[in-house]
C-alpha cells in the first residue's frame, strides 16, 4: 500500500509525457491548417471528453452530437459545425492512460485507407507541412526531456559516485590490464574512475552503462584516478548472467550511512535481523549513520572496514547517530561488533568432459564466484537471507544449513550456485539442518535458475563441505590459467567430515580452524613447506578418525599470513557514496547539461537495440510500460528530483522509439512522406495496409514480449 502514491505520480508523469507528445502534434496540425477532430491521452473506452457546444460529458462527446444532428463531427464539413455551434476538437480522457492519440481528418494510422477529400484534410497538406505534423510528437518529447533535465540539473540530483568500492574476485575488473610500466594489473577499492574509452564518467551509473553497451569481445580502455595518480588499465567486460548484460564486476564505494529507502527498507530490516543480530539489538536500522569507531570519527564505510582490518580480532566498538524525524530528535547508541575474519578465496577449476592437457593448464572458464575456505578446506553453507522475490520463502530459512543438494553431499556455494543454474525453472531436492534437525526440502529456481538466497560460510561448525582438490591459478603472462593441487587434497577428506584437532590443538569449529592455521603459518620461517597433522572424523555411523600430515607450501602460507578481519556488517546495506550533479544554479549550464544528458540517452537507446542484435544484451532485459511503472515507483521512493530526471530519460526513449522506421509510428508514417517526395505519389493504399499490419503485429509482438519479461520481474 505504500507504494501507492508513488505509483500514482509515476502514472500521472507518464501519462504527461504522452499528453507532451500528442500536444506537439496537435499544435502542429492546428498551424498546418490540418483539422484535428480527436485528442485523447489514453486508450480504450472513453471516460470523461469536452467539446465546445457540447459542453463536458461522461463518455465521448460525440454521441450527443450524433443524436441532435444526426451525424459524428468528422463527418461533418466546417460551415455545418460553424452552424451548430460545434468545437472542432473533442479532449478526451481514456481509461488506459498508457497511450494516446491525435485523430486528424483523413489520418488514422492503422488505416491508411481512411482519407478525405476535404481541403483541410491531412493528405491535402504539403509535405512539408505533414512532415512537421509527424515530427513534432518527437521534437516535443526531446523539448521536454531537456526542460527536465534543465530542472533536475538547476536543483541538483544525487547519484552515486564513479568510485569502485568493491571488486568481485576472479571479475574482469580484478583482471585488469595496467597500460602503465610500473603499476601492477587490476583495478583496487577506491579507485576513481574519471574516463572509459575518452567518454568522462561522472557517476557509477556510467561505469555500468559503458561495460553493458560494450562491443562483445572488445576492450575498454579505463582512465582512473588512484592516490592523486592517474592510471590506465583495459578490461574485457564479461556476461553476467545474474542479469544478462555484460559487466566488469565491480560496485560502488559506499557511505556510512545505512540505506532508507521504502522499497528496500524490509529487506534492510531483515540483514540486519539475521546478518547483524548486535545491531538488531541496539535498535540500528534503516537511516542509522556510523559516526565513530573506537573513538575515530567514521566518513566513509572505508573508515570502518579499515579499523576491522587493522583490529587483529579485537572486538570493535562503534557509535551509530539515528535519523532526526520530527516525532523524535537524533539519538546515539553503542554496539560491540566483533569484526569477521576473512579466508582464501579459492576457485575450483570448471573442468571439461575431455581430459586436462598434459601441462596441467586448465582453459575452461573459471566460476563466477570463489569459494571461501583454507588450503582447500571449505565450510558448510548457510542460508544468510532471502529476497523479497525469492520462490523458496515457504521452504527455506535463514540460518538453514545446506548438508546436501541433489545427489551431492556437504556441497560448496560454488557447487550449489552451478546445480542451481543448471536447474532453471525446476525444483532441486536437498537436505538441510534447522534446530538440530536434518530435513528433506526441495529449492525452487526460476526461469533464470535463480532461488533468491543469499549463501553465507557456516564456520561456526567443525563439519566441512567437499574439498577442492585443486585451485585455478590466474595466469600472469596473458596466457591461460593453470591449476595447482590443495593440500587438503593429501587428506582425502570426506564431505560432511568434522575436523578436530591441528597438531593435537582441538579446533571447535572452521573460525578456530583457521585461527590456528594462521598462528602456524605465522611462526613457520621461511617458504619452506610447513607440515602439519590434522584429525578428521568421518561423517560415517561407526565415526572413525583419520589422520594424516599435509605439507602446506608457499603459496598457501603466504595466504594464510595476508590473512585478516574484516567490518562484519554486510556492506550491501550502507548507501553509496553520493555525487551531486548539479548546474550550481547557472541556467545557461543547465540547459547545456540538458542537451548533453538527452543526446547521451538518445545514443544509449540505440545502442541498446545495437547490443541487442549482437546478442550482448538479452531481449529478457527489454522493459515494457508495465516494467516502467515499477521502476518509476521505485524511482520515486528516492525522491522528486529523481523522479524529474527519470521522466526526462523516458521522454527521451518515448521520442527515439517513436522515430524508428517502423510502420505506424511516426518514423515510418516520415518514411511514407518521404518515398512520396521522391516518387512524386504515396505509397500505394494497398501497400500502406500491409505495412500497418506488418507494424501493429510488430508493436504487438514487442509488447507481449516485454509485458511477460515485466510480469516476470515483478512475479517470478
Amino acid at each position: 500500500m505504500g507504494a501507492i502514491p508513488g505509483f500514482i505520480l509515476i502514472l500521472l508523469g507518464f501519462g504527461f509525457l504522452i499528453f507532451i507528445h500528442e500536444l506537439g502534434h496537435f499544435l502542429a496540425a492546428r498551424w498546418a491548417g490540418i483539422r484535428a477532430d480527436g485528442f485523447a491521452i489514453g486508450m480504450g473506452p472513453c471516460l470523461v471528453s469536452y467539446r465546445r457546444g457540447i459542453g463536458l460529458a461522461v463518455g465521448s462527446a460525440d454521441a450527443k452530437v450524433m443524436r441532435a444532428h444526426g451525424k459524428r463531427p468528422i463527418e461533418m464539413s466546417d460551415a455545418e459545425m460553424k452552424q451548430h455551434g460545434l468545437g472542432e476538437t473533442e479532449y478526451s480522457l481514456r481509461a488506459l492512460p498508457l497511450g494516446g492519440y491525435v485523430r486528424m481528418l483523413g489520418q488514422e494510422d492503422g488505416y491508411p485507407s481512411a482519407v478525405s477529400a476535404d481541403a483541410r484534410s491531412f493528405g491535402k497538406a504539403s509535405i512539408f507541412r505533414r512532415s512537421v505534423v509527424i515530427l513534432a510528437g518527437i521534437a516535443a518529447n526531446l523539448a521536454l526531456a531537456i526542460v527536465l533535465f534543465l530542472v533536475a540539473f538547476l536543483v541538483g540530483v544525487r547519484f552515486p559516485a564513479a568510485t569502485i568500492g568493491g571488486i568481485a574476485p576472479g571479475s574482469p575488473a580484478a583482471e585488469a590490464k595496467s597500460l602503465d610500466a610500473g603499476t601492477p594489473d587490476g583495478l583496487r577499492p577506491g579507485d576513481k574512475v574519471v574516463a572509459i574509452d575518452g567518454e568522462t564518467t561522472e557517476t557509477f551509473l556510467d561505469i555500468r552503462l559503458a561495460a553493458a553497451m560494450a562491443k562483445p569481445d572488445t576492450v575498454l580502455e579505463m582512465s582512473i584516478e588512484r592516490e592523486g595518480a592517474s592510471k590506465r588499465f583495459s578490461v574485457l567486460p564479461r556476461r553476467n548472467e545474474a542479469v544478462g548484460l555484460l559487466a566488469i564486476g565491480v560496485d560502488p564505494a559506499r557511505s556510512a550511512a545505512i540505506t532508507d529507502v521504502r522499497s528496500s527498507r524490509a529487506e534492510v530490516e531483515d540483514l540486519i535481523a539475521t546478518d547483524s543480530p548486535e545491531l538488531a539489538a541496539a535498535g540500528v536500522g534503516p537511516g542509522w549513520t556510523a559516526v565513530s569507531v573506537d573513538g575515530a570519527p567514521v566518513g566513509s564505510l572505508s573508515d570502518l572496514e579499515r579499523a576491522a582490518a587493522t583490529s587483529d580480532g579485537r572486538p570493535l566498538t562503534v557509535r551509530w547517530r539515528s535519523p532526526t524525524t520530527e516525532d523524535s530528535p537524533a539519538r546515539e547508541v553503542e554496539t560491540i561488533l566483533p569484526p569477521r575474519p576473512d579466508f582464501q578465496l579459492m576457485v575450483a577449476p570448471a573442468r571439461t568432459p575431455t581430459a586436462a592437457p598434459a601441462n596441467g593448464s586448465n582453459t575452461a572458464a573459471r566460476a563466477d564466484a570463489p569459494t571461501f575456505g583454507l588450503i582447500g578446506f571449505a565450510p558448510l553453507v548457510r542460508i544468510g537471507s532471502l529476497s523479497e522475490s525469492s520462490v523458496n520463502k515457504k521452504t527455506l530459512k535463514p540460518g538453514d544449513v545446506i548438508l546436501r543438494i541433489g545427489s551431492q553431499l556437504g556441497p560448496r556455494a560454488d557447487e550449489i550456485r552451478s546445480k542451481l543454474q543448471s536447474s532453471p525453472g525446476s525444483s532441486v531436492p536437498a537436505l538441510i539442518e534447522r534446530d538440530g534437525e536434518e530435513i528433506a526440502i526441495e529449492i525452487r529456481t526460476n526461469s533464470d535458475g535463480i532461488a533468491g538466497i543469499a549463501m553465507a560460510p557456516a564456520v561456526d561448525l567443525p563439519r566441512l563441505a567437499t574439498t577442492l582438490t585443486e585451485v585455478v591459478v590466474p595466469a600472469t603472462d596473458g596466457g591461460n590459467p593453470s591449476t595447482r593441487p590443495t593440500p587438503a587434497a593429501a587428506l582425502k577428506a570426506l564431505p560432511l567430515g568434522t575436523i578436530e584437532s591441528v597438531n593435537d590443538t582441538p579446533v571447535a569449529d572452521f573460525r578456530a580452524l583457521r585461527a590456528e592455521l594462521v598462528r602456524l603459518a605465522r611462526g613457520h620461517a621461511g617458504d619452506e613447506p610447513l607440515s602439519v597433522r590434522v584429525s578428521m572424523r568421518d561423517p560415517s555411523p561407526d565415526a572413525s578418525t583419520v589422520e594424516m600430515s599435509i605439507a602446506i607450501g608457499p603459496a598457501d602460507l603466504a595466504a594464510l599470513r595476508s590473512l585478516g578481519f574484516a567490518f562484519p556488517v554486510n556492506i550491501g546495506i550502507f548507501d553509496p557514496n553520493f555525487t551531486l550533479l548539479t548546474a550550481d544554479g547557472n541556467p545557461l549550464k543547465a540547459v547545456a547539461m540538458g542537451f548533453r544528458e538527452t543526446l547521451k540517452m538518445i545514443e544509449q537507446v540505440f545502442l541498446t537495440l545495437d547490443r541487442v542484435g549482437r546478442g550482448s544484451v538479452g531481449v529478457d532485459q527489454l522493459q515494457g510500460p508495465v516494467g516502467i511503472l515499477h521502476t518509476g515507483t521505485k524511482v520515486a521512493d528516492e525522491g522528486f528530483m529523481y523522479m524529474v530526471f527519470f521522466l526526462a530519460l523516458i521522454s527521451v526513449n518515448l521520442a527515439v522509439v517513436n522515430a524508428l522506421p517502423i510502420p505506424i509510428a511516426d518514423g515510418g508514417l516520415f518514411m511514407f512522406l518521404m518515398y512520396e517526395k521522391i516518387r512524386g505519389k504515396p505509397p500505394s493504399i494497398a501497400f500502406q495496409n500491409a505495412a500497418a499490419l506488418a507494424g501493429i503485429a510488430l508493436v504487438a509482438g514487442i509488447f507481449l514480449l516485454t509485458f511477460y519479461n515485466d510480469i516476470v520481474r515483478l512475479f517470478a
